[in-house]
């Protein structure tokens, strides 16, 4: 429920239900994704500029670039607040930030994110300036100072053997959802990895059900891996990616 004063949006609404959480009974980071999308989506759309109202214009959101640092993960049955702001728009790019805390209030997790705006049917990114004037935004706070980076290309030559994409892999946009990446990059770690501390993604293309991708790794420093997610039927780079353990 938003009783956040506009232009910032918060949701109180998020409990830790069994279905969110990982092996060790606390809210995965897929599942932490998830909130953040949905909450993003309700935020525009109170603007006017959520899923149906752009679907008109035959346009819709696609997230770009994230930084998400996660200080604690909540435990089953923890209630959280999300709150979310938008900030000063580029010509391709919208931005926006988000806060999620614990019912303590405190900040558990921070993140920074990118947006296009795409055409449905050529699926190329269209210029935002036209909405901007119509969408608060918020100049003077944030909750990672800097902007998501663009990260380096992974130099590595071996990936994991192909996987194809599954139907449950793809969202109503009809393209994979940028969670079902993470997951996937997730899962290609080794199983006594750490936990994760931040995350950096790049999504670069489009995936879609029926095609194979594999995933190559890179030891960047100690305790930071990066990654990226390939298709493997004409080699097109979908994701960039470094994950930095605790």
């Amino acid at each position: 429920m938003n009783n956040f004063n506009p232009p910032f949006f918060r949701e109180d609404c998020y409990k830790v239900h069994s279905y969110h959480t990982d092996s060790s009974q606390r809210l995965s980071l897929v599942s932490m994704l998830h909130f953040l999308q949905e909450t993003a989506g309700n935020h525009a759309a109170t603007n006017g500029l959520g899923f149906d109202s752009l679907g008109e214009s035959r346009l819709f959101w696609v997230l770009s670039r994230l930084t998400l640092k996660v200080a604690a993960y909540p435990a089953w049955n923890e209630e959280l607040l999300l709150r979310t702001w938008s900030k000063a728009p580029s010509a391709l790019m919208g931005n926006r930030d988000f806060e999620l805390l614990n019912a303590r209030g405190e900040a558990i997790a921070v993140a920074t994110t990118s947006w296009l705006m795409v055409d449905m049917a050529s699926r190329r990114p269209q210029r935002i300036e036209r909405f901007a004037a119509t969408f608060p935004h918020v100049l003077d706070r944030h909750a990672i100072p800097e902007p998501p980076a663009k990260l380096p290309a992974v130099t590595s030559n071996t990936a994991t053997a192909p996987r194809e994409i599954m139907p449950s892999d793809v969202d109503m946009n009809g393209h994979v959802n940028n969670a079902c990446y993470v997951r996937w990059l997730l899962d290609s770690r080794q199983p006594d990895s750490g936990e994760v501390e931040m995350l950096e993604v790049n999504f670069l293309h489009e995936s879609r059900a029926g095609e194979r991708y594999a995933i190559a790794a890179q030891q960047s420093a100690e305790k930071i891996a990066s990654y990226n997610i390939t298709r493997c039927e004409d080699g097109q780079e979908l994701v960039r990616a470094r994950i930095a353990e605790r």
